[in-house]
């Protein structure tokens, strides 16, 4: 595998050494984009949250400074990124506000209408059968719940065949059932919100 398909990899499912190393540079280099998708969800005492490819944790860590009365869940199919985010959010954990799971998203490990709010930090444009992602994450979160997703543009635009722009992904979102939806842009991002 050449390094730069190694690199993506990595990015994708971080393991080992390198993918160590990556989580720790996704936690300070995605900040902008945490505060981005935080800004733009409505979170309410003893809401249940849900951060889907939770990567080095940085997210569910200022999720849990920010919001005091929430219980706090993610989801991540790398073996890494649970092991740093369970270090990185011990104290959460220990106190049962937060719990982690290692699973894909695609089967995901929780009762229908579970969550009031679903989120999705810069991981969407490596989803594979991205539809049926989308129908299991429309099948956990409750009735209103907000899904939101937020990434990097140059990524999506890389990453991404299909969904990559404003109408695909909204017509995406429309299909599988959300409605209210709201995009919106910065210089260097996007986000898109959904109420089921």
């Amino acid at each position: 595998m050449r390094l730069f398909d190694s690199l993506i990899e990595q990015s994708r499912k971080p393991k080992g050494f390198v993918g160590n190393f990556m989580l720790k540079i996704m936690n300070k280099q995605h900040k902008t984009i945490f505060d981005i998708g935080i800004k733009n969800i409505v979170v309410f005492e003893n809401c249940k949250l849900l951060d889907l490819g939770f990567g080095g944790g940085m997210a569910l860590k200022s999720l849990s400074k920010r919001y005091k009365d929430i219980k706090l869940y993610g989801v991540d199919f790398s073996k890494e990124s649970l092991e740093i985010t369970s270090k990185y959010n011990r104290k959460d954990i220990e106190n049962g506000k937060m719990k982690l799971f290692l699973a894909d998203i695609g089967e995901m490990p929780f009762y229908d209408n579970f969550f009031d709010v679903i989120t999705a930090f810069q991981t969407h444009y490596h989803w594979q059968n991205i539809e049926n992602k989308f129908k299991e994450i429309y099948r956990v979160l409750n009735s209103n719940g907000q899904f939101i997703i937020v990434a990097e543009k140059y990524k999506i635009n890389y990453h991404m065949d299909r969904y990559g722009d404003e109408y695909e992904i909204k017509k995406l979102f429309e299909d599988i059932g959300f409605e209210q939806i709201e995009y919106g842009e910065t210089k260097y991002n996007v986000y898109i919100k959904g109420i089921k």
